[in-house]
């Protein structure tokens, strides 16, 4: 294509008077005024690809001309080019809708007709472009068509994951029948836990409901706003308990009611768990945020690690303070060992009458879950598989309110004749992330392994935990970790070890302003994407709007916002510790 042989400026200047002539004469200008020229033919600066195709192009006085037909193709495109804007603007609508979710292959055929649309322009093929951009309004009807049907549906809830015996009633006069993962559940619908099985139902929202064992709950009410995509979920806790780990948006934007007893609880936290024998007495506690509770006509308000006891015609006990987690009674979180059973020791908390520890093959206590309550502060936990155990243990206060989780502990088993494994902190994928010029390595390998980092020797605590700092870090460094046993058997890690700068992380446009060189933007809608890392999240804050958006597998990201004069400020995150890498101010002016 022409263009691509051009060097030329986009910079762009005000053309004179005397420089555009009559549409039935050819139109000369020089290679400054591009810019101009696409926004005034074709209704957007984004077009120039098609008027320099469109155009000869002088070299010696640097200009282009444009013959009458020439311009008038121009202008012909410029009602599709107008078309596609008011398209993206529904489509931006639609994605804001849930169109994502619930028109997914409507969504993706979209995208892919936009990006063909963009490509032909790219490439100045300009029948091309017309023909995607006639596609376009179609498309997004039919996304439109589906989403809304989609949306107009009873079923919110879902059974994600179980172990054991799990139980569904359909309506509330219907008769149990064995449920299986995949199951969806709606208004009056009821879930059952036997005798050491679990349940976990999951919601559009991303909220979870965990059901304890021996547990019967019912959806009450379970409905989607479609004005702003709210839910309105209603629980009731009938026998049994469960913890509501509830998402952001779940906490934030919608409606959680859950009933358990004789209490009525609205929950504005993450983390709230319940436990009723019927109607007569409820124990709640909170864990996160806030719950208000009503019973017997008088409303409390938790806030995070306070409890409270609720008895059938009584009001409820005033707030009480949670005892505070266990700590571990070893020197590190993780310890690797090579027998099938581990003495699990923590500090006793006093006034605790019993504890509770929970062990399971994943982080979350999702997975294989075994529970032990003890009186002790210690328990043994048998027949320990191979590779990784997660370990946590609560206390519980003599009014049976339970206090939160310890941190997690994780317990790797492996065998002599297998390569000592390596488990680094904080790595994503191969990539470990720091924002300075030097990076302390951590991990866990088998304490009598001797370990190396790119050729240096790092010390092996006797609990496996090792650590090394890494100095004058720029760009990205590759650091080979070697561990070997006493029996010669080794194991190998490449990682890459990435400093984040301004340069990189804050390399993209707002609108027409670069972000690294200018801290002024102009308010309005404008789409933000860029490359950086996985694991990382991009925190958005214009006045009173924030945003979180994390990168994904390959560290896109990517939104569209409208701003609004005053500050604007772009942090960047690291999406498991809640690290700040980078965070930049810039200032939002109105656009004149």
């Amino acid at each position: 294509m022409k263009f691509r042989y051009l060097l030329i400026s986009l910079i762009l200047f005000s053309v004179e008077p005397g420089e555009i002539y009559a549409r039935q004469n050819p139109l000369t200008f020089q290679s400054q005024d591009l810019q101009l020229i696409a926004q005034r033919y074709t209704g957007s600066t984004v077009n120039w690809p098609l008027v320099i195709e469109m155009a000869s192009h002088d070299v010696d006085k640097n200009s282009f001309t444009l013959e009458p037909s020439a311009i008038l193709q121009l202008q012909n495109f410029a009602e599709f080019s107008s078309k596609v804007n008011e398209q993206q603007k529904r489509i931006s609508d639609l994605i804001n809708s849930g169109a994502t979710v619930f028109a997914a292959e409507e969504y993706a055929a979209v995208k892919e007709i936009i990006s063909k649309y963009s490509t032909s322009i790219s490439e100045g093929e300009l029948d091309q472009a017309i023909g995607y951009a006639g596609q376009l309004e179609q498309a997004v009807d039919e996304m439109e068509t589906t989403l809304m049907n989609n949306r107009i549906v009873d079923v919110q809830a879902q059974l994600s994951r179980k172990k054991g015996e799990v139980n569904k009633r359909v309506g509330l006069l219907g008769s149990w029948s064995d449920s299986f993962i995949g199951d969806l559940f709606k208004q009056s619908d009821g879930i059952r836990t036997l005798i050491e099985s679990y349940a976990t139902l999951s919601f559009t929202d991303g909220s979870d409901i965990q059901v304890n064992p021996n547990t019967i709950a019912v959806i009450r009410k379970s409905r989607i706003d479609k004005l702003n995509n709210a839910s309105d979920t209603e629980i009731t806790l009938e026998d049994g308990g469960l913890l509501a780990k509830l998402s952001a948006a779940g906490k934030d934007r919608s409606t959680y009611v859950l009933n358990a007893g004789p209490s009525r609880t609205e929950l504005k936290t993450q983390n709230f768990y319940a436990e009723t024998e019927g109607v007569e007495r409820a124990k709640l506690s909170n864990y996160d945020g806030e719950a208000i509770i009503n019973s017997n006509d008088v409303t409390i308000t938790i806030q995070k690690n306070q409890g409270t006891i609720v008895e059938e015609g009584k009001d409820p006990l005033q707030p009480v303070e949670l005892l505070p987690a266990p700590e571990l009674d070893w020197s590190s979180a993780d310890t690797l060992i090579n027998e099938e059973e581990l003495l699990f020791a923590f500090r006793e908390i006093d006034d605790a009458a019993n504890y509770r520890v929970q062990y399971s093959n994943s982080p979350n206590f999702d997975g294989q879950l075994t529970e032990v309550t003890t009186s002790e502060s210690a328990v043994n936990i048998e027949n320990l598989p191979m590779g990784m155990t997660y370990v946590r243990v609560q206390a519980t206060d003599q009014l049976g309110l339970r206090g939160p989780f310890s941190k997690t502990a994780r317990i790797i088993r492996n065998v002599d004749n297998q390569p000592p494994p390596v488990f680094l902190d904080n790595i994503r994928g191969n990539i470990l992330l720091t924002s300075g010029d030097t990076y302390t390595v951590e991990g866990v390998t088998e304490p009598d392994a001797v370990l190396t980092m790119n050729g240096k020797r790092v010390s092996v605590a006797s609990s496996g935990r090792f650590s090394h700092t890494l100095s004058n870090l720029s760009g990205e460094t590759d650091v080979k970790i070697i561990s070997k046993d006493p029996t010669g058997n080794v194991s190998e890690l490449d990682v890459i070890v990435a400093r984040l700068t301004e340069d990189q992380l804050y390399d993209f446009n707002i609108g027409k302003a670069s972000a690294l060189q200018s801290n002024r933007v102009k308010a309005g809608s404008t789409i933000i994407s860029s490359k950086a890392y996985n694991g990382l999240k991009v925190i958005i804050s214009n006045q009173q709007q924030s945003r979180t958006i994390a990168t994904d597998g390959q560290g896109r990201w990517g939104t569209k916002i409208t701003f609004i004069p005053g500050e604007l400020i772009i942090t960047f995150k690291d999406v498991s510790t809640d690290q700040t890498y980078l965070t930049k101010t810039f200032i939002v002016e109105a656009d004149q």
